[in-house]
C-alpha cells in the first residue's frame, strides 16, 4: 500500500490510497493521516481509484475519520467496493462520489 496525503488546502485535505489496504497495513495509513484529521479538515478526499483491495478494516479507519471530519468522500471507489458500503448502510456516512 502507497499513501499521499495533501492539504488541508481552501478547508479540502486529499488522501490517495493505492494499492491493498488490510488489517497488515490499516495502522500505517491511520499513522500517515492522523495530523491530518486531527486538524479536522471541513472535507476529507480519500481517492481510492488505484485501490485493488480493501477488508473491513479500511472501512472501520474511513468511519473514524468520518466521525472527526465535517464530510468524508470516497472518490471513485470500485464497483465493488460501492456496493459494500451501500449493503453496509454507510453511503450517508462516507458520500461515494466519482
Amino acid at each position: 500500500m502507497r499513501v499521499d496525503v495533501s492539504g488541508p488546502d481552501g478547508g479540502t485535505a486529499i488522501v490517495t490510497v493505492i494499492g491493498e489496504l488490510d488489517i497488515s497495513n490499516v495502522e500505517r495509513l491511520e499513522e500517515a493521516v492522523a495530523p491530518v484529521v486531527e486538524n479536522k479538515p471541513a472535507r476529507l478526499v480519500v481517492d481510492i481509484r488505484d485501490l485493488r483491495f480493501a477488508d473491513t478494516s479500511a472501512i472501520a479507519v474511513w468511519m473514524r475519520w468520518a466521525a472527526r471530519v465535517e464530510r468524508l468522500e470516497l472518490r471513485d471507489a470500485s464497483p465493488l467496493l460501492r456496493q459494500i458500503i451501500t449493503s453496509m448502510g454507510l453511503a450517508g456516512k462516507l458520500q461515494l462520489t466519482g
